[in-house]
């Protein structure tokens, strides 16, 4: 089979998955919390022809020297785009010329049915492979911009596939103007034996616009994938990982912290499978809630049979600055297998009275006492980001949102 035929056949069998399934609903037990019928219309027009410029100089990741990969309303922008002229990384077009490697990780984990969409009507595409024993010095960039005059959406999938012992940092951001529509992702990442992937990802959007962006992952022995996910924009959220641990000591770690206010609504969900012995995961949600705001935390852990020595945690923690916000925690254990350690905790509640008491009462106004009790709720999520270039502006962009609940 030629290759432009085995890519029209993935597709193909993409739309079938998703005309079957059809969009998620609130009577799907994992989207329970989020109806995204009731919002997404799948025969949304695609967005057209982008006219706007690069990487703007209000992206929070701007400042950082990285290698960027530029998505306009979906499509793959070679000419906004800077690709790396090191040898040890390949970076390819997901198209009729995309090498087997590229085609082969393509898909290749099972996906949702949102997942299978942005297969279907995938409008760009890029594959980025790192070499064995390789750390790549520069992040890479994914820079998603959308521009319409009308409502449109945006279909666009992205492949990562690390060596053995390659490490690469990867930076994802969003901007959009114009009208509101649906950003809907999806990447396939590939962890190799002693890899690490370690990934930023800053949402953004239009006031209204729908965001949906799913992680398929496949981790091998001894490999890390470490994500950490900073949510503030946009109307409606679901930041979804799907990440399979399918060799011995393979590690997931999760850190979603998000800050919304309105009637904005963002779902964070992770579905780990240890399906191999001595398998970690690590996950931490926190939700800072203003007006009429919702966050939904889903962490499902499922243990398969044999995959003892399994260590697994989840924290979910939300903090309501007003009467009208709303949180909903949601953890799971499925454990088939004995001899493992797997807990979870959730606390949802406003300000700690007396805390905050205690603060009034040596002079500090209220103002500044319920910032300074906010600000220290999230450091338990903030302190598990290094200190390197793009954590700090991680930081900086949730600290900058977080002025911005507290002033709402």
């Amino acid at each position: 089979m030629s290759a432009n035929a085995a890519l029209a056949v993935r597709k193909d069998e993409a739309a079938g998955r998703f005309a079957r399934a059809g969009v998620p609903h609130r009577r799907i037990e994992a989207w329970h919390y989020t109806d995204l019928k009731s919002r997404v219309d799948a025969d949304l027009p695609v967005a057209g022809a982008y006219d706007g410029a690069g990487l703007s100089a209000a992206n929070p990741f701007a400042g950082i020297e990285a290698d960027t990969l530029v998505f306009a309303n979906g499509a793959y922008q070679a000419d906004l785009s800077h690709v790396t002229a090191e040898p040890a990384i390949e970076i390819v077009a997901l198209d009729d010329a995309a090498p087997d490697w590229a085609r082969e990780a393509l898909g290749a984990k099972a996906g949702t049915a949102m997942s299978d969409l942005a297969l279907a009507r995938m409008m760009g595409g890029v594959a980025v492979r790192v070499s064995h024993n390789f750390e790549a010095k520069r992040p890479i960039h994914l820079v998603f911009l959308g521009r319409s005059a009308a409502p449109a959406s945006r279909h666009s999938r992205v492949v990562v596939v690390l060596g053995t012992n390659a490490a690469l940092t990867l930076l994802e951001s969003h901007e959009a103007e114009g009208a509101a529509g649906l950003a809907n992702l999806a990447f396939d990442f590939r962890l190799a034996a002693n890899s690490r992937l370690t990934h930023y990802k800053i949402a953004g959007g239009v006031a209204g616009e729908t965001h949906i962006g799913t992680v398929l992952a496949t981790v091998e022995a001894n490999a890390l994938y470490d994500v950490a996910i900073a949510a503030g924009e946009g109307a409606l959220a679901r930041h979804e990982i799907h990440a399979s641990l399918t060799q011995r000591m393979a590690r997931v770690r999760l850190t979603a912290l998000s800050l919304l206010n309105g009637a904005q609504h963002g779902d964070v969900t992770a579905v780990v499978e240890h399906a191999v012995r001595d398998g970690q995961s690590d996950l931490v949600f926190k939700s800072v809630l203003a007006d009429k705001a919702r966050s939904v935390a889903q962490g499902r852990i499922l243990v398969r049979p044999g995959a003892d020595g399994t260590d697994s945690k989840q924290s979910t923690r939300a903090l309501l600055l007003s009467k009208g916000a709303e949180a909903d925690a949601k953890p799971e254990l499925e454990i088939h297998a004995e001899d493992v350690v797997c807990g979870h905790g959730a606390a949802i509640g406003d300000l700690d009275a007396n805390a905050l008491f205690y603060l009034r009462a040596r002079g500090i106004p209220e103002r500044d006492a319920r910032a300074m009790l906010t600000e220290a709720f999230l450091q338990q999520g903030l302190a598990r980001l290094p200190e390197t270039p793009e954590a700090d502006a991680m930081r900086a962009f949730v600290l900058n949102r977080l002025q911005t609940l507290e002033a709402a």
